[in-house]
């Protein structure tokens, strides 16, 4: 009441999308997806976009952010998780190598946002069990003139780092 510009509306069929300030914020699509700041799904990697994309005009549009407030030493985080289960809520154990999490980091290269500039990947490094998931970060870019990452460096689940450079390794255990 009294909020004319504000409120919920269906710009297409099995389409929900929500406005404020008389500019719609929020869509979520018949794909099941959710945008913000955006009326159509945009491609970043991934060939049909993903199921929550935020896009903006800066940072106070398009950023991220996770505060913890405690009087303690914790602070924010992401939580990533893998299960080879098939159904919602399954947790069938993963598998040695499997990618338990990543992070790639894509520009526009005047034709889309698909070719991958770097990664950080979480990974299985080693057989699971019941409360033990031996892991390693692994990092990765792509060469000037190549469109697929390389993995550059690496931190296994014994602790040892290899640097991966022009086909040499250099391990520091």
């Amino acid at each position: 009441t009294g909020d004319l510009n504000t409120g919920i509306f269906f710009p297409s069929a099995d389409t929900i999308a929500f406005t404020e300030g008389g500019e719609e914020s929020v869509r979520i699509t018949n794909a099941g997806q959710v945008l913000i700041g955006a009326t159509a799904s945009q491609s970043v990697l991934l060939g049909t976009g993903n199921a929550l994309q935020l896009q903006g005009l800066g940072s106070n549009t398009s950023g991220i952010s996770t505060t913890r407030h405690s009087a303690d030493g914790g602070g924010g985080y992401l939580n990533f998780g893998k299960s080879r289960g098939t159904a919602d809520g399954a947790v069938t154990i993963v598998a040695d190598d499997d990618i338990l999490g990543q992070i790639v980091f894509s520009g526009a290269d005047g034709t889309d946002i698909k070719t991958p500039a770097s990664a950080i990947y979480g990974i299985v490094d080693g057989t699971p069990a019941s409360n033990d998931m031996p892991g390693r970060l692994s990092f990765w870019t792509t060469a000037s003139g190549a469109e697929s990452l390389t993995e550059r460096f690496r931190i296994d689940s014994s602790g040892n780092a290899t640097f991966k450079t022009g086909g040499m390794n250099l391990k520091i255990p």
